[in-house]
């Protein structure tokens, strides 16, 4: 409100004023903003809190049209109400009132959450608040970065940038799950932040949702060769970003879901790899190659793999569980397991000594081999040897 004061005063006064007011014997807390500057048209003025909405007036000054949409919800939010008085050329005043002994009653408190007590519980809790999706926000008004804070909070771990180079900073250190994104940004524009993070191995499988205020073809054709997996033009509401969003992370998913397919054949393997972009392909061919070359190793371990991919273990990581749905040592176990099929299928070997061949402890081998393919070693070699009398047949 005290922003909005000080675009529309050129010159005069602008005051900011508390008040304690009793209504009907209740105690009530008012804040009060003035300004002598150019004052709201009265068509105007019934519409200055909707959602997008942007008086056309000879004095609009550059906006989004949801600064005061926001005050208002969070004046409603603490159960207040607010009013607008306004006169050409004069200035406007914006009042809020709230109850100033409020204990809002209806609101959820921290004390009602249920609590818990097991250490156990309390390891789950924080790992699961650990896997929360994150939503990088890169813009610069401030306005639209708040309001999109504000509609993803309860379902992202939301990161905001002011411009293209912090976002594109930001994004190599915390690898999000999506970015959204402003085009025109000072210091460097999302266009240019969108090619360089599709050029890094470290960022290239991260959806990235452009925003614009220009409704133009060349714009769009510069995003989409940038690398941007979507669009969208301002104004727009959160629930059609919701939209967009959900869908590049279903799609995500989609492949995430044929990667933890147990168990996953070499061909399958190749198919999902196929599909791709060049820099992902060429990631996870390289950690492959990488797993075979010490396939007897027990010791191919995130710091090995991290270590000659050039990446923190923490990158590499994040950039594992994006990309296939598994953890680092959970993919390296999987290549590992389809090796163990292969050499079982050839007949040669006994299980301590396929054990032996990719790397994995006789003691863990059959709980591995029972994870991966859901039934015990000794009942699976059954069926393998049923089938192999049926096919000869």
């Amino acid at each position: 409100m005290i922003s909005n004061a000080l675009k529309y005063t050129e010159r005069g006064s602008i005051s900011l004023k508390l008040y304690n007011v009793i209504k009907e014997g209740v105690a009530h807390t008012e804040i009060k903003i003035t300004d002598t500057g150019y004052g709201i048209n009265p068509e105007t003025l019934p519409h200055i809190f909707e959602r997008y909405y942007q008086g056309n007036t000879s004095r609009q000054v550059s906006g989004t049209g949801i600064g005061l949409a926001l005050v208002k919800s969070l004046v409603e939010l603490h159960e207040g109400t607010i009013t607008v008085e306004s006169s050409v050329n004069e200035g406007s005043s914006f009042c809020f009132s709230i109850l100033t002994n409020n204990t809002y009653p209806y609101a959820l408190h921290a004390d009602s959450v249920l609590k818990v007590t097991d250490k156990h519980e309390e390891i789950a809790a924080e790992t699961l608040s650990n896997e929360k999706r994150i939503l990088l926000v890169v813009e610069d008004n401030q306005d639209i970065r708040d309001y999109i804070v504000d509609s993803f909070s309860d379902s992202f771990e939301v990161k905001t940038a002011i411009n293209g180079k912090q976002g594109w900073e930001h994004a190599i250190h915390i690898i999000p799950d999506i970015i959204v994104s402003d085009i025109m940004m000072p210091i460097m524009d999302g266009t240019e932040m969108c090619k360089k993070l599709k050029e890094d191995v470290r960022t290239c499988h991260v959806p990235i949702i452009l925003l614009t205020a220009k409704d133009s073809l060349q714009n769009k054709e510069e995003g989409y060769q940038a690398g941007a997996d979507s669009y969208l033009t301002k104004p727009f509401s959160a629930s059609l970003l919701h939209s967009r969003i959900n869908n590049l992370l279903e799609t995500r998913k989609r492949l995430v879901e044929r990667f933890k397919t147990n168990p996953i054949s070499y061909e399958e393997r190749a198919v999902i790899t196929e599909s791709l972009n060049k820099l992902d392909k060429e990631f996870l061919e390289k950690i492959n190659k990488l797993i075979e070359e010490r396939l007897s190793s027990e010791k191919i371990d995130i710091g090995y793999l991290a270590d000659n991919m050039y990446m923190s273990n923490s990158t590499l990581y994040r950039k594992m569980k994006t990309l296939t749905g598994l953890s680092t040592n959970e993919y390296v176990r999987k290549i590992k397991m389809q090796h163990v099929k292969s050499l079982l299928l050839e007949g040669k070997y006994n299980a301590s000594e396929i054990a032996y061949k990719v790397g994995i402890s006789n003691a863990y081998f059959r709980q591995c081999f029972k994870e991966e393919f859901g039934v015990s070693y000794s009942e699976y070699l059954k069926q393998v040897n049923i089938s192999l009398l049926a096919d000869e047949n």
